[in-house]
């Protein structure tokens, strides 16, 4: 009789699928934890090696400094002068200098392309050395810095701001004080600069300055509008030049002109407006002044007449009228002693286009003659000869000087502070 064996499975033990899900559960939150961790610690000893770099490097250029200095027997004042023997990773600084004693200081480095950065130095820079700067390279820096936040706030809202104490500016290890000027174009001027209420002073005992003051460069043609009246500029004027030449884009009108000049001190025929539009003339804008020039017991009077501005009516009416529409202040002197005339005739042929002729021609700019009257110019100041400007742009000696139809279009020297 046969016998049957009867065979045993065996026991397999596996993990079922919960288990598993269970296991790369913990595997992903392990990796999650670790690695940060890993990876922080991989860029902890990249920015280790390499700052470790831009140690290298400066110990690299102090050596070339004293190698240098045994040879000339002085210290350089650029590294372009140096040979430095470093053969580590590349390193290139965007600040790297020689203090005033000779110690080395570098900054915004980049090693292999990459900015070395430390969250422990004040503006998030590794340095190298001591930043060592003269009380004059503070007041550079901080104009500097000043700048470097206008532009940033200019491209951020197209304008500069009104106070510049709100700008915000990389902290200096000492405190710089200065009479701050901020020029049309974001660039400072500083002067009477402190440095740790040190007053600053350039080799010849003067206040040391940053910068220069710069103005809005204008060219003729361009229309300017001051206190609410229009005018032309009639001469260029650059950025060095603190004021512009202006003539009023219109002449005066009647009323403007019996108003300004009624009440004239002088011995002058007209003194009211009233008596003005009774004559049925323009405002008494004759270019003369005298005791016996005017229309005198319904006679023109021309004995012992005076051409000079100085003494003219003109002078008179826009004098008042300035005193109105100006503030004295914002007006400066030209180089004919004026703040405010006429314009001369050699503006008109020199800066206006006319050139050798008085008749106008292509460079001629219609604002010069196209205003509906004809007025009054000036050949330059305090001589014999009067002119006028007509309608159709031809300039004219006004024989005789008793027409008192001509009008008035003030040329005023406005400082450029008024308008900026």
């Amino acid at each position: 009789m046969s016998r049957i064996k009867k065979v045993r499975k065996k026991k397999i033990n596996a993990f079922t699928l919960i288990e598993l899900m269970a296991v790369l559960v913990i595997l992903a939150v392990i990796s999650l934890i670790v690695a940060p961790l890993l990876l922080n610690t991989i860029r902890r000893v990249k920015d280790v090696a390499n700052k470790r770099s831009v140690d290298g490097y400066g110990r690299a250029v102090e050596y070339a400094m004293a190698d240098y200095q045994l040879v000339h027997l002085a210290y350089p004042d650029n590294f372009d002068k140096l040979e430095i023997e470093y053969k580590g990773n590349k390193v290139e600084c965007k600040t790297s200098r020689i203090n005033p004693d000779y110690s080395i200081y570098l900054s915004e480095c980049k090693v292999n392309g990459k900015l070395v950065k430390d969250d422990k130095e004040i503006d998030g820079y590794y340095h190298y050395g001591i930043l060592k700067m003269t009380n004059q390279e503070y007041v550079d820096t901080y104009g500097k810095n000043l700048e470097d936040a206008l532009k940033k706030y200019h491209d951020e809202h197209n304008e500069y701001p009104s106070d510049y104490t709100t700008l915000e500016l990389p902290p200096l290890d000492k405190e710089v004080s200065c009479d701050v000027s901020i020029n049309y174009d974001g660039t400072v001027y500083l002067t009477r600069c402190s440095v740790d209420n040190e007053m600053v002073l350039d080799n010849s005992e003067n206040n040391y300055k940053y910068g220069e003051i710069v103005y809005r460069p204008y060219k003729v043609g361009d229309y300017v509008t001051y206190n609410d009246v229009n005018y032309y500029v009639i001469a260029d004027s650059d950025k060095h030049q603190d004021y512009i030449t202006l003539l009023k884009a219109e002449p005066f009108k009647i009323e403007e002109v019996n108003t300004y000049g009624v009440g004239h001190i002088n011995k002058y025929t007209f003194r009211s407006a009233g008596e003005v539009f009774a004559k049925g003339i323009y405002g008494g804008t004759a270019y003369y002044s005298s005791d016996r020039c005017g229309y005198v017991n319904n006679s023109y009077v021309l004995t012992n007449c005076i051409t000079d501005y100085n003494q003219s009516d003109v002078k008179y009416i826009i004098d008042s009228w300035a005193s109105e529409k100006i503030n004295s202040l914002d007006l400066a002197e030209d180089n004919l002693n004026y703040k405010i005339r006429l314009i001369t005739v050699d503006e008109l042929r020199n800066n206006l286009g006319y050139g050798e002729s008085d008749n106008k021609n292509s460079d001629v700019p219609a604002w010069v003659y196209d205003v509906g009257t004809t007025y009054w110019t000036m050949s330059q100041y305090n001589i014999n000869d009067v002119y006028r400007m007509n309608p159709d742009g031809r300039i004219s000696k006004s024989d005789g000087i008793i027409n008192y139809g001509i009008g008035i279009r003030p040329v005023i020297n406005l400082k450029k502070s008024a308008l900026e």
